[in-house]
């Protein structure tokens, strides 16, 4: 099973009964983002990018025994907020990872969408692709 098949197959089973800001299915939200980023590692961290944080008994370890390398488990380890940890302080640890950076960036911009499908404020998740702009590179 290849490592992007492996990645949707968590995905879909830690976010079935999830929903997104739209009431839609929270895998849905996934698929926008791997849809947006380019690269085969990339794909696999959009499918894995909420996995640490809203999955039970999901760790940067787990995923590296699950046959992720130390790529792809750093970077879905940078998407994941801490507890505790300030918003654009987390933004700014994801995008520091260049696997991760991409990520983000189609992550913010679907939540962004998101918000203004439900008439939600997008601010927070502007300011965060202002940062991104400002302070990292496209890459």
């Amino acid at each position: 099973m290849s490592i992007f098949y492996q990645a949707a197959k968590i995905a879909e089973e830690v976010h079935a009964s999830q929903r997104d800001k739209t009431g839609r299915p929270y895998i849905e939200h996934c698929r926008r983002v791997v849809d947006a980023v380019e690269t085969i590692d990339q794909k696999t961290v959009a499918y894995l990018h909420d996995v640490l944080e809203k999955g039970e008994g999901w760790t940067r370890a787990k995923l590296e025994e699950a046959g992720f390398g130390p790529t792809i488990a750093a970077a879905v380890d940078a998407m994941s907020r801490r507890p505790d940890e300030e918003y654009f302080a987390f933004v700014r640890r994801a995008a520091s990872n260049p696997v991760a950076l991409p990520v983000k960036r189609a992550d913010l911009e679907d939540n962004i969408w998101q918000s203004r499908q439900v008439g939600a404020s997008a601010a927070k998740y502007e300011e965060g692709l202002r940062i991104l702009d400002q302070e990292f590179s496209r890459q």
